[in-house]
């Protein structure tokens, strides 16, 4: 879609959706009013930790029902972004709330966007990608939540509340057939025991055996899905004013995808012409001289490969636990958690299914055969004790103590199996190293231990009739201890003429005899958050709402890298937003919210002139930020049978101040758009030209989003249809803070439509679907590498090595799927 069309569409569908809608809607509703049936019906929500009506919190607040999902066809993450206004997936398991996210992939930092179910905070994204046969309400708060959630919740929070055991006996059978062969078959029961002791079991097996990207080498077809499921719940009321919930939840995925949906792919040609990569390079490249083109090119749904994929989620245990307890004049409750899991994902380095020996470039043949690896183990638990006010006073509050405690181990490898002197390097010195029997030529270790603790309290009072406020405050104590390992293993024409591999690993204390490439990592931070919030409702249909609130990220390190600067500092953010919730006729509902967020130290994983200022080091900084927008969702039944709904959001973000760091994908800060400062400096023959970051957006951040969904139902004596169409619309997006046209992915448009056959006892229901029905193409980031400058050959003449194209891996939707599902309640 042209850079000029695709944001006339947005706007010209936000205008229709919104402008012409309020015109129109609000005469129409008077004049249909007698008609009761076409009421929209009251949601309740809990993003306050307590029930209210979705209308009725002063919180920007998406919140999606599980027969919300099942007409609109919002069946994973990418849905649930689409329809959110400033929300942001990067398709690299990545979430970001108005500009607020994480953009490392090392461990020792923190998200941005804090992740609940059922009230336990989740460190895992396998959490969000339950089907809406297991999920009652997903609830999406935007803008951050620094009093009743806290931590990690500095761009918002995502609560998801689990579907209950059912008072009677009975249950539901799901299946489904789509295209690339994908079978789901799930189920769940209740089970009641006594009027007060219930229990759920459930499961689910999701198996797709095309992949998504078509593989022309030998390695498997990337992008197959094969996961399962398992949950066992019990709810009890053991007395009157006693409640207990539990839920134990385990899966395991056998990928070829990844977590968080990973679907990525190089789009740009082979690199041919040079042996060896002049920044940060350890081995030859293995692409050299290699005649075949990338099919990516052409089509980025087309990779040719010879190594196996896999992403593989195993061990992965969820445990949480609810126990309420009436006191009357309020309600004790304690939410506690514990999970645990172990993923591990790999496959392909070299991006070709290239077997023979490169010859000539080394002393000795090179296999071009590269392989990655990166595994990691992770458990947490985490416990909060809250006391809420009952009753409906003037007078509201909440109290509440918090613990987290998290043990993180990770590994990331990079190899090359076939390379025989891989095995037994050399240090520079010319003396045997440390064997290496895995011949991987990178091998980063880390571990890490997080504890975090935090007191918290909000009160509300209804001064009269028509206004209230509210007061929120947190103290929170973050801590963290880490250990990194890395060792690198170079095998270069320019050393030794690459007969032997050289260790060339970082010594962090040369005062030692031998490389101590590791060290310990230990820190802690605190702050004092919390939220002041004036309310105006001048009617039962009407909310208008003026907040102050800060939000705060703790620091960390980037552990794995032994980074000359390997610590940032706690991120902080003050933010105001006004809001208006407005219900019309109960016909029609508008809510809008306006902005402004002020980052402080956003944390940022960047290269920067080392401190000999010869040559670029990979660091953790910070820098500050600004983001602005307006958020608008509207829902509009004009008739019984006819539900319109729409959501459109702008989102301005820009960093104040950040400087200096270069740009992978523009070293040299050649592109019209850089913003050369702090100075050049000549590596290895290569010009690395020094950038300020300021103008430049933050990273996944799109400035228009929209989506909209129409859906009419047709009733008959048998039962009814229901005919669903959705249209979402995503702008041009940055995922890295430069301003070079690489690190840019264009926009892009998607259109579903669903058709639903409910029978008149609600015994069953019958689907079929069409995703991306116009099989679109789009991007939704760099992938989980960032785009990097390619030499393809010395350019004569000049002083030195100028940058020639740039490789691009580009994170994808996915391409038209459809099929069929059956849905059996009993």
């Amino acid at each position: 879609m042209a850079r000029k069309i695709a944001p006339a569409r947005a706007l010209l569908a936000a205008g229709v959706s919104f402008v012409a809608l309020a015109a129109v809607a609000q005469p129409a509703l008077a004049q249909a009013a007698a008609d009761e049936g076409a009421t929209l019906e009251e949601l309740v929500v809990t993003a306050e930790k307590r029930e209210q009506s979705l209308q009725d919190v002063p919180v920007a607040v998406s919140a999606f029902t599980s027969e919300k999902r099942d007409i609109a066809g919002i069946t994973g993450i990418q849905d649930f972004v689409n329809f959110t206004p400033g929300m942001n997936y990067s398709g690299t398991d990545r979430v970001s709330l108005r500009g607020a996210g994480r953009n490392t992939f090392y461990i020792g930092n923190d998200p941005g966007v804090a992740s609940y179910s059922d009230g336990f905070y989740s460190a895992s994204s396998s959490e969000l990608f339950k089907t809406p046969l297991f999920i009652e309400r997903t609830e999406i708060l935007r803008g951050p939540q620094g009093t009743l959630y806290g931590r990690n919740a500095i761009g918002g929070a995502i609560n998801q509340i689990s579907k209950r055991p059912a008072q009677e006996f009975g249950g539901e059978i799901r299946a489904s057939y789509g295209n690339y062969d994908r079978t789901r078959i799930e189920g769940v029961v209740s089970l009641p025991v006594a009027e007060n002791l219930r229990f759920k079991v459930g499961g689910s097996q999701d198996h797709q055996r095309e992949g998504f990207i078509k593989n022309i080498g030998t390695a498997n077809e990337g992008a197959k899905i094969k996961r399962t499921y398992f949950e066992f719940q019990l709810e009890a009321e053991p007395t009157e004013k006693l409640s207990i919930f539990a839920r134990y939840n385990r899966s395991n995925w056998d990928d070829t995808l990844g977590v968080g949906d990973r679907l990525s792919n190089l789009v740009t040609p082979y690199d041919t012409t040079r042996v060896f990569g002049l920044i940060g390079q350890l081995q030859v490249n293995p692409q050299f001289g290699y005649t075949t083109p990338n099919p990516g090119v052409e089509d980025p749904y087309v990779q040719n490969t010879n190594t196996n994929g896999y992403g593989q989620l195993r061990g992965n245990h969820v445990l949480t636990t609810t126990v309420s307890y009436d006191l009357g004049f309020a309600s004790l409750k304690y939410i506690g958690g514990f999970q645990q899991y172990n993923y591990q994902t790999g496959g392909d380095y070299d991006g070709t299914s290239r077997t023979t020996p490169i010859v000539g470039v080394l002393a000795v043949p090179y296999f071009p055969t590269q392989t990655t690896d990166f595994d990691e183990h992770k458990r947490y638990y985490s416990n909060e004790i809250n006391l809420t006010s009952n009753g409906d006073g003037p007078f509201r509050w909440i109290l509440g103590v918090y613990q987290y405690e998290e043990e993180y181990r990770q590994r990331i490898q990079l190899g090359n199996p076939n390379q025989a002197s891989l095995a037994n390097p050399l240090t520079l010195a010319g003396t045997p190293a440390a064997p290496n029997p895995l011949r991987n030529f990178a091998d980063t270790q880390a571990t890490l231990d997080s504890k975090a603790y935090a007191v918290f309290g909000q009160a509300t009072y209804e001064l009269n009739e028509q206004f209230a406020v509210t007061a929120g405050i947190r103290y929170t104590k973050d801590k963290k201890e880490g250990t990194e390992f890395q060792r690198l293993i170079i095998q270069s024409p320019a050393i030794a003429g690459g007969a032997v591999a050289f260790d060339v690993s970082s010594d962090m204390d040369p005062t030692t005899p031998g490389v101590q490439n590791f060290r310990s990592l230990k820190n802690s931070w605190d702050a004092v958050t919390g939220v002041l919030n004036l309310d105006w409702t001048p009617d039962t249909d009407t909310l208008g709402y003026a907040k102050y609130s800060r939000g705060y990220k703790s620091g960390g390190f980037l552990l794995g890298t032994l980074s000359s600067q390997p610590e940032a500092k706690q991120e902080q953010v003050d933010a105001f937003e006004i809001g208006l919730k407005k219900t019309i006729a109960r016909r029609f509902q508008i809510n809008a919210a306006a902005f402004y967020n002020d980052y402080k130290d956003l944390q940022l994983n960047l290269s920067q002139l080392n401190a000999a200022g010869t040559a670029a080091a990979n660091n953790f900084v910070n820098v500050d930020a600004e983001a602005y927008g307006l958020e608008l969702e509207a829902i509009w039944r004009p008739i019984n049978n006819l539900d319109l709904s729409a959501s459109y959001g702008y989102l301005h973000t820009k960093i104040t101040k950040g400087c200096c760091f270069y740009d992978p994908a523009d070293p040299g800060a050649l592109d019209p758009n850089a913003t050369p400062s702090g100075g050049v400096v000549v590596s290895n023959g290569t010009r690395l030209a020094f950038q300020t970051l300021k103008g430049s957006k933050i990273y996944q951040s799109p400035e228009n989003k929209f989506a909209g969904n129409a859906n009419y139902t047709f009733d008959f004596e048998p039962g009814s249809l229901i005919l669903s169409a959705t249209y979402t619309w995503t702008d041009e997006t940055f995922y890295q803070p430069f301003k070079s046209a690489a690190n840019k992915v264009k926009a892009y448009d998607v259109t579903d439509f669903r058709v639903l056959w409910n029978d008149i006892d609600n015994r069953y229901t019958l689907i079929g679907y069409v995703k991306n029905a116009f099989d679109n193409k789009g991007f939704t980031s760099n992938g989980s590498t960032t785009p990097t400058a390619i030499f393809d050959s010395p350019n004569p003449g000049t002083t030195s090595i100028v940058q020639t194209r740039t490789a691009i891996t580009r994170g994808l939707i996915q391409p038209r799927t459809y099929g069929v599902e059956l849905q059996y309640r009993f």
